[in-house]
């Protein structure tokens, strides 16, 4: 009898701990997937944060550019922010951040313009007031309807450099990949969207969860535009090994890692990396 009791102890034992079991089990795959819910819910939120209604900064645009109109394909009038070169000087035409503008573009990059460089900053969709909402698509309709902006004021694409920070490097390589482009220069670039995700949520299945891609990765090496790439040793946003990556796919990159910079403290020395490489186009 005591054996056969303590055998009887041992499987109610046995038993509960399963159901214990089971029901943790349970509630972690429920929580796994509400927390993958919110993630693809949300991923736009947390791709474009700086996309709002607040049109104001318009009404004062930066010392010598004009508030133009951009065009897209698909039927919207975006607002930009444009300043024409001098006789014999290139354009830039320069991508934002996810939660930057065209006037914080303007402010960083205005000791390019000291020499009479130009320079149309692409304000995107559902930024600053633009009508729109932002996805990759639409992102790449706006630096389009940039790049046509400029090509009807009669400046060939061999007279204009493509720029672009962090989220806008994913659309400067779009715009660039259609070739005849002076140069290009990426600041705090990232592979593809899906990769700078896996950096942070390396325990989500975001190949598959990521609507959004940007695969600078993908059409880099085809890019034929000389190109420099600037990248913070010190950004946690997006590591400094997605800028290794990409100018290994392209032997003739001009890299330049700065020591002591991150994600959003990078403009300031990039800027002289960027004037010095300008020089050699």
């Amino acid at each position: 009898m005591p054996a056969r009791a303590n055998r009887g102890t041992f499987l109610k034992v046995m038993r509960r701990t399963s159901r214990i079991l089971l029901r943790l089990l349970i509630a972690a795959l429920i929580a796994a997937a509400l927390s993958l819910a919110m993630l693809t819910a949300m991923q736009r939120q947390m791709i474009y944060p700086g996309a709002g209604s607040d049109a104001s900064p318009w009404q004062q645009p930066p010392a010598r550019f004009d508030v133009v109109e951009l065009a897209t394909r698909d039927g919207l009038v975006l607002k930009a922010l444009f300043r024409p070169p001098e006789v014999g000087q290139p354009t830039l035409l320069f991508f934002h951040g996810n939660g930057d503008s065209a006037f914080s573009s303007a402010h960083w990059l205005a000791p390019l313009m000291q020499d009479g460089r130009g320079a149309l900053l692409v304000n995107y969709r559902g930024y600053l007031g633009n009508p729109g909402s932002p996805d990759e698509a639409g992102l790449y309709a706006d630096a389009e309807a940039g790049a046509g902006y400029l090509s009807e004021r009669g400046i060939d694409r061999s007279a204009i450099v493509v720029g672009g920070f962090s989220l806008g490097t994913g659309v400067a390589s779009h715009v660039a990949s259609s070739g005849g482009y002076k140069g290009l220069f990426l600041v705090a670039p990232f592979t593809s969207m899906q990769d700078a995700a896996r950096h942070h949520f390396p325990w989500a299945p975001v190949s598959w969860l990521m609507r959004d891609r940007y695969p600078t990765v993908e059409r880099i090496a085809a890019i034929d535009a000389p190109l420099l790439i600037v990248h913070g040793k010190e950004d946690r946003m997006i590591p400094a090994e997605h800028s290794l990556r990409l100018a290994q796919l392209r032997p003739d990159t001009r890299l330049r890692l700065v020591e002591r910079a991150g994600h959003n403290d990078i403009a300031r020395p990039a800027t002289p990396l960027i004037a010095e490489w300008l020089d050699t186009l």
